[in-house]
């Protein structure tokens, strides 16, 4: 059913598989991404990946690397590859809107680099969206991306997502594809990994794999990257979103920690300005840690001046 309604939107954008490799696609034609079995005298889904016939049809700049814009990231990764998984999970449960967002930069990032007109798949558990909320339209084009061009896949499972997924990796319709199953499963295991990767080595799509809801597992994509928050950098007033990102896996190269702020107006990354934080911090800290001393029940009263607190008397 999405494969369909996948093609049905490329027709109507006027855009075709012409570069696609004859042979890789008409193995893949048809077939459910699903099925891993070869059928009598056919060979796999998979085996169109495993010979590296899809990475020829695609190769070229759509499969190059797209710079996260923080020096010592790109350094370390060499930029945002595409054509790959990668997976992002938070460092822990009040992480969870941090690493959402930390995934949806890289998605931002991926479909400003694809061009106008793009599509990009959110394939999220339907227990994702009641812990972790809807999307919502003027938060996704903070992150660069344009909510008239997500196509959204709620799934009851992650049987669900994972299938989904896969068939929208293999269409290559998809700038990003953002992967969102909730809580440990075992469906979620290195095979199902495996299966996504291989489906978008070398090809059009990039996975991102959003563990939110359960705990990081083996894994097979290129990066896996922890996330937590970070105190902004706007000093008194809100700034950009900061993410305390450690790149915890990296088959490209080194792994290290980064603190990477995400420029709205810019739409990428960039190391954050300590200055401007450590002056936000230090204007908060002194003043809460007196009032929450002055309210404390076993003082005593004390007259009430401009902005001070009234203590609690004990009777």
């Amino acid at each position: 059913m999405l494969r369909r309604q996948i093609t049905r939107l490329e027709r109507a954008r006027g855009r075709g598989e012409g570069r696609a490799d004859p042979a890789a696609a008409e193995e893949l034609a048809g077939v459910p991404v699903r099925d891993i079995a070869p059928a009598a005298g056919r060979a796999a889904p998979m085996s169109a990946f495993r010979a590296g016939r899809a990475a020829k049809a695609w190769a070229g700049a759509e499969t190059a690397a797209i710079p996260f814009g923080h020096p010592e990231v790109d350094a370390a990764t060499a930029g945002l590859r595409r054509g790959a998984l990668h997976d992002v999970s938070p460092a822990g449960a009040p992480d969870m809107a941090a690493a959402t967002g930390f995934a949806l930069a890289c998605a931002g990032r991926l479909l400003s680099a694809a061009g106008r007109g793009s599509l990009w798949l959110w394939v999220r558990a339907e227990m994702a969206g009641r812990e972790a909320g809807e999307p919502y339209g003027p938060g996704l084009a903070a992150f660069g991306l344009d909510p008239s061009r997500l196509v959204a896949v709620t799934a009851a499972n992650t049987a669900d997502v994972l299938r989904a997924a896969e068939e929208g990796l293999a269409a290559r319709a998809f700038a990003a594809v953002l992967i969102e199953p909730f809580g440990d499963d075992r469906h979620l295991d290195l095979t199902a990994c495996r299966r996504l990767s291989l489906i978008a080595d070398g090809g059009r799509s990039t996975g991102i794999l959003l563990r939110t809801g359960g705990v990081p597992g083996p894994t097979s994509a290129v990066t896996r990257w922890c996330v937590a928050a970070a105190p902004s950098s706007g000093g008194p007033h809100p700034g950009n979103p900061v993410f305390a990102a450690e790149l915890a896996r990296n088959r490209l190269g080194p792994v290290g920690a980064w603190m990477m702020e995400w420029r709205i107006d810019e739409q990428s990354f960039r190391a954050p300005r300590l200055r401007h934080r450590a002056e936000a911090s230090g204007s908060l800290a002194i003043p809460l840690s007196g009032r929450l001393a002055a309210a404390s029940g076993d003082r005593s009263s004390r007259p009430a001046g401009p902005a001070a607190v009234v203590p609690f008397r004990v009777r």
